[in-house]
């Protein structure tokens, strides 16, 4: 079984294979280790950065995977990173995925789930068992200052720049935090991660509760019958997270009056159907 490498091109994945290279990453060896590198499509000259990673996996003497799916110019944020994961998922096969995320994308996805209201699970995010993100007490600065040091080459995405993204105006905040205000942010991401982590062990304690949140169907009647912040965990473990807390409130309103045959579309891309009482969440895509 190989680890994943998600490469896109850009620096900071860029530097991340040139550290597993030279050891510098702890528990990761290259030779353990696939290239992969999903094009979404959403710009007209990614197929250059597809062919730029496949030289990089060569020179570094790598198996190379790659997909382009075409999403087009306005495929949304979450659209892209969840065809992305689902190509890095296919390619792993039950392996690890090793992603370039650094401190600074940490702070701004932190920032970013308070502006959406995502609750406290909101600050604790890069939940996944399957994904190591070794680079997560790196700053950005300190990534491209390696980069330059190692002549390392890298593509420039011109959507990282691009202000409809909600994430690239959160960016421009997090470049103007003091130090302090940073580590702070830091801080409180470490004490939720501490948090969430006793909560999941909570549900997963309790055989009823995860079995209803690791269920492919759900009653209205089993939701009706639970305490609101228990049915609103399990409905974001059903809907896989990808809904804020407003969006997990508004749904579970919709389901405890909804009839057979009802479709609700919550956000995050989901379906929601009831059927003799059963609902099924599914994507929209």
């Amino acid at each position: 079984m190989k680890n994943v490498l998600a490469i896109s091109g850009g620096v900071d994945s860029v530097v991340l294979l040139d550290m597993v290279a030279r050891e510098e990453v702890t528990g990761l060896n290259l030779q353990d280790c696939v290239v992969a590198h999903f094009d979404h499509g959403i710009r007209a000259e990614s197929g250059g950065d597809a062919e730029f990673v496949r030289h990089l996996a060569e020179k570094y003497g790598l198996e190379f995977f790659v997909k382009r799916a075409n999403l087009g110019k306005n495929a949304s944020e979450e659209l892209a990173r969840s065809k992305r994961y689902e190509f890095l998922r296919a390619v792993a096969a039950g392996g690890k995925i090793i992603t370039a995320h650094h401190q600074d994308d940490l702070i701004e996805t932190v920032l970013i789930n308070l502006i959406r209201g995502t609750g406290w699970r909101g600050l604790a995010p890069f939940w996944s068992d399957d994904v190591l993100r070794p680079l997560l007490d790196k700053s950005k600065a300190e990534i491209v200052a390696y980069a330059i040091k190692n002549n390392l080459k890298w593509v420039e995405d011109q959507t990282n720049y691009q202000p409809k993204y909600l994430r690239n105006r959160v960016r421009d905040i997090v470049t103007r935090l003091t130090g302090q205000q940073r580590q702070r942010l830091v801080n409180l991401y470490k004490k939720q991660v501490k948090l969430r982590a006793e909560i999941e062990q909570i549900l997963i304690d309790n055989n009823n509760y995860y079995h209803l949140a690791n269920s492919e169907q759900l009653s209205t009647n089993q939701l009706a019958k639970l305490p609101e912040n228990v049915a609103l965990e399990i409905l974001r473990k059903t809907t896989h997270e990808k809904l804020t807390m407003p969006q997990l409130k508004r749904l579970l309103k919709t389901l405890k009056t909804a009839k057979s045959g009802d479709l609700i579309q919550p956000g995050g891309g989901l379906r929601a159907g009831i059927y003799k009482g059963q609902i099924t969440v599914s994507s929209l895509v």
